[in-house]
């Protein structure tokens, strides 16, 4: 199992794009929103950011829109002041001057208002990396200003670092925070509960957020297993403290996991399980369920039986469409995600529908801890070739992937159904929780694919 690591692999992207033209992947979100989207994924918390206004609006979109805090549209119930209407990620909104002569003044009226108000929950204060060049002592500030009441501050944030290693700093600072005392004697280690579970690597920036905790939770309760909490997912301040107690972690996403996992290891010497590819698909969803019976004891069998019920539903539907058009075996398709998410839509995509990978765009390319597992999939399918490959070149008929691209496909005049599978959105709305992981989601996605091809 190797490292995420923080160099950027090298991607041909030149391939098979018109003469003087160079495909370039989407430009990955900065560390910033990955500690962000950490902390906002901390039920009750308040993350206050010492920056502009113009590094708060898209991070405080993206997290009211994942998880409602307010659940009527009235922008009147959050002031203009830090809040600017919008009910999450209030910021110290810093100009031309705070740089010159500091954030105090403006970051010490924010903590004075957010240190007495009932809503603020649990406060961590955030430098954006303007503010951080500053110099100011953010802690010292905060000390001051709060006085005995509790915080947790960011001092960096990171600068060239990709949204996936900030994300994992602040789980990781978060846990030391909550959790000061490490656990490694063989008497702790002891007093793990039996068939409790922490899960890791699940984030507000995945497009199905808010379906993916419920699928993985279902699964794991499924098979008796005791979920104690999912990091930076939901979870409580309470659960990240019990967290040592838990007798596994389990990585569901490897970019957003394999370190904290690690981290936790050494720390409470609570062992990890890293998700031998993501449960995406029959085959995927039953690996995952044998692996983890198999390192904790429970029964895989209901998750099994409710996989083999799943497939029986999606074999009738695929065999009637395939009977009189022969689809889908054949369509090419791109993807594009993680290389985690790559190597599990491109698995299900080619090896249970017979579909033909064209393109796959990786969206975090400084996260490639899964590259290799992606790589061996496709040498052996002999389509090498899609990896890094303009997707407008390749002309897919079905692109799964980020509303941007797909809008961008509809842009060339392609003829192609395009499947949201990550953010930025299109906008379109899901009332129902949506997932691919798990049984259910493996329907969902076969579903998108039958329906994309009829229409």
């Amino acid at each position: 199992m190797t490292d995420c690591s923080s160099k950027k692999p090298s991607c041909d992207g030149a391939r098979d794009t018109r003469p003087g033209e160079v495909f370039h992947p989407p430009i990955e979100p900065d560390s910033l929103s990955g500690v962000i989207f950490a902390l906002e994924g901390v039920e009750g918390a308040t993350v206050l950011l010492n920056g502009p206004t113009g590094c708060k609006y898209y991070h405080a979109s993206i997290s009211d829109s994942q998880t409602f805090r307010q659940f009527e549209f009235d922008p009147l119930n959050y002031p203009l002041t830090w809040y600017f209407g919008q009910p999450r990620v209030p910021c110290t909104y810093l100009d031309n001057s705070d740089y010159v002569f500091g954030s105090e003044r403006k970051l010490t009226e924010a903590l004075e208002y957010f240190g007495t108000a009932p809503e603020t929950g649990m406060l961590f204060i955030v430098n954006s990396p303007g503010a951080a060049l500053i110099g100011d002592d953010l802690e010292g500030i905060a000390r001051r200003a709060l006085g005995e009441r509790p915080f947790l501050s960011i001092e960096t944030p990171g600068y060239s670092e990709g949204m996936c290693a900030g994300f994992e700093k602040t789980a990781c600072t978060l846990v030391d925070y909550l959790v000061p005392e490490p656990r490694t004697s063989s008497a702790d280690a002891a007093s793990a509960i039996e068939r409790t579970v922490n899960v890791l690597g699940l984030s507000l920036y995945q497009r199905h957020y808010a379906g993916d905790v419920i699928a993985i939770r279902r699964m794991l309760e499924s098979m008796g297993l005791t979920v104690n909490c999912l990091l930076c997912a939901g979870s409580t301040l309470d659960e990240i403290r019990r967290m040592p107690a838990a007798a596994l972690n389990i990585v569901i996403h490897p970019e957003l996991g394999l370190k904290t996992a690690r981290h936790l290891e050494e720390r409470f010497g609570t062992p990890f399980f890293a998700c031998d590819g993501l449960p995406i698909g029959f085959n995927a969803v039953e690996r995952f369920a044998r692996d983890v019976a198999q390192r904790t004891g429970c029964d895989p069998k209901p998750l099994l039986d409710e996989c083999r019920d799943a497939r029986k539903r999606a074999f009738s539907h695929i065999s009637r469409l395939n009977s009189l058009t022969g689809l889908p075996t054949g369509v090419p398709f791109a993807v594009e995600g993680t290389y985690a998410e790559l190597a599990a839509y491109t698995e299900f995509l080619l090896e249970y529908l017979a579909m033909v990978p064209v393109a796959l765009i990786p969206a975090f390319p400084q996260a490639d801890c899964a590259r290799p597992r992606l790589e061996r999939l496709l040498e052996d399918a002999g389509f090498s070739e899609a990896l890094g490959r303009d997707p407008v070149q390749a002309a897919p008929e079905l692109f799964f992937g980020s509303g941007t691209q797909i809008a961008r496909l509809r842009l060339a005049n392609l003829r192609f159904s395009g499947v949201e599978t990550m953010l930025p959105s299109l906008g379109y709305l899901d009332v129902v929780p949506k997932t691919h992981l798990g049984p259910t989601g493996a329907l969902y996605l076969v579903e998108a694919v039958l329906n994309g091809l009829i229409f």
